[in-house]
């Protein structure tokens, strides 16, 4: 027997897929996610998964993770206290970027903050040439003392960019092993490492936001792969990239920032498997879960791909609101439109939805957890999209009273009743997916109608043929176990 286990943790849910090779065989579960340790949640789930279907865990030959929690970690700013050193006189380049406005006419503009304030971005005396000739050697000394001033203001993780050092590496090289030698529990990390290519800013962004993640990604790891190992699965544990391919636990904790949009390129995985004999190939795939929805295009059976992306971006359909990182990801768009996304009023009286979610904890009010604001998912249950007796596979027990009070409440505020504002909240959250989806196609030079749209997470299938309408697409795919398909595309 040779089986497969692959393991998606999502803001709200964590999706475990079992998949036999030998009998086609595929067993799932979903178990809300355990934001204080989320491998906790993989733990508990993956053991009942284990214990309900008797599969023994000696029989798994492989399994794959895939995992938000370092993109959130950047939006949400809950990364390491990160120092930077660079070259003297180039501080200031986080600040300075491309000195282009995301938005031209805006005197007020806020632009996204540095993950590394001014008072940790040292400079020391280097200089490598654009062809790779040292015209200043590295200054050793100043370069201990930079390290020492970080170190006391408590750093845990430290960022070294150098100029051209995508032509030469040795300054960056040589001030690592000086750092790690008299700073040992501080991480380091080399932009030659990162992102060994021209463009400055870009490079000193992706090696900032690496740094940034690393200490959290070795000891999320680190537990990830005990919990596996506590079970009695003997395969080792394998990492998804942003770009689709898969990657060992210790290059995974020397360079997280590749593995920024890893849950959602195994959705784009999936969709591309189940969608390309249906569909000539050509698909828009529409992954809404409980947290986000993402949204991608696969042409010819092939997700696109591109070689940079941005992160915790401020707006998120302005190009330059966000932070730069230069790896290769599956093409993508992802936005605050989620299950869980709250329903609210705004300044003028209009009807919103999200960006802002519930999580898993305390969710929806439906979840009968504690929560209290209106979501996507209360005003699906009260439309009758949702089945109370089966939600999450029979995971989640449901309290549609708490959903229709959370729901009133709002409702009393816009004068709607009850059926009124849990359709609006249905349709706005439809429209902001479609009109994401209509601005990432017009983006690419492409006619929505020649894609058919493939649905999956757990809300997708409710949300897909409302999606389609909007954009015009004539054609809805909804693979089985849709709820879990980007676990699935893990494997």
């Amino acid at each position: 027997m040779s089986l497969s286990l692959g393991i998606d943790i999502g803001g709200t849910f964590t999706d475990i897929v079992v998949y036999d090779h030998a009998r086609g065989r595929q067993l799932s579960r979903k178990v809300l996610t355990t934001h204080d340790d989320p491998a906790r949640a993989v733990g508990a789930g993956v053991a009942a998964l284990l214990a309900r279907d008797r599969v023994p865990p000696a029989a798994f030959t492989r399994v794959v993770h895939a995992t938000t929690l370092f993109t959130n970690a950047l939006i949400e700013r809950r990364g390491a206290v990160t120092g930077l050193i660079t070259t003297a006189g180039f501080s200031d380049t986080l600040e300075i970027g491309r000195e282009r406005k995301f938005e031209l006419y805006d005197l007020n503009i806020v632009k996204p903050e540095p993950l590394v304030p001014r008072d940790r971005r040292l400079e020391v005396a280097e200089r490598t040439r654009a062809d790779g000739s040292i015209q200043t050697r590295l200054d050793a000394r100043q370069l201990e003392t930079q390290a020492r001033r970080l170190a006391a203001a408590g750093v845990t993780s430290i960022a070294v960019v150098f100029l051209h050092a995508y032509a030469n590496p040795r300054h960056e090289a040589e001030a690592a092993r000086l750092i790690t030698r008299r700073h040992r529990t501080i991480a380091v990390t080399t932009s030659h490492e990162v992102a060994p290519e021209i463009r400055e800013y870009e490079r000193a962004s992706t090696t900032v936001a690496n740094a940034y993640i690393k200490p959290l990604a070795r000891q999320y790891l680190a537990a990830m792969a005990g919990r596996v190992a506590d079970l009695g699965i003997p395969a080792p544990l394998l990492l998804m990239l942003s770009s689709g391919g898969l990657t060992h636990v210790g290059e995974a904790e020397r360079t997280p920032v590749q593995m920024l949009e890893s849950g959602p390129a195994a959705g784009a995985l999936a969709a591309a498997f189940f969608g390309s004999p249906d569909s000539q190939g050509n698909l828009l795939a529409f992954d809404m879960g409980g947290t986000t929805a993402k949204l991608s295009l696969v042409d010819g059976g092939e997700p696109l791909t591109a070689y940079a992306f941005e992160a915790a971006r401020q707006k998120r359909f302005l190009e330059g609101s966000g932070l730069p990182i230069r790896i290769s990801t599956i093409e993508l768009i992802e936005i605050g439109a989620g299950g869980g996304s709250i329903a609210h009023v705004d300044e003028i009286g209009l009807l919103k939805v999200g960006p802002r979610s519930a999580g898993s904890q305390p969710g929806p009010a439906a979840y009968g957890l504690g929560g209290t604001e209106p979501t996507v998912t209360d005003a699906d249950f009260v439309l009758g999209y949702l089945n109370p007796a089966y939600f999450a596979g029979g995971e989640v027990r449901v309290d549609i009273a708490a959903a229709r009070a959370a729901l009133e409440r709002l409702a009393g505020r816009v004068g709607m009743s009850l059926t009124e504002v849990a359709w609006g909240i249905h349709d706005v959250v439809n429209e902001n997916m479609a009109g994401a989806a209509r601005v990432h196609i017009a983006e690419r030079g492409r006619d929505p109608r020649d894609y058919a749209l493939l649905c999956t997470g757990g809300a997708g299938p409710v949300h897909a043929w409302e999606v389609a309408r909007k954009l015009g697409l004539s054609q809805v795919i909804c693979p089985p176990a849709a709820g879990v398909a980007s676990a699935l595309g893990l494997l």
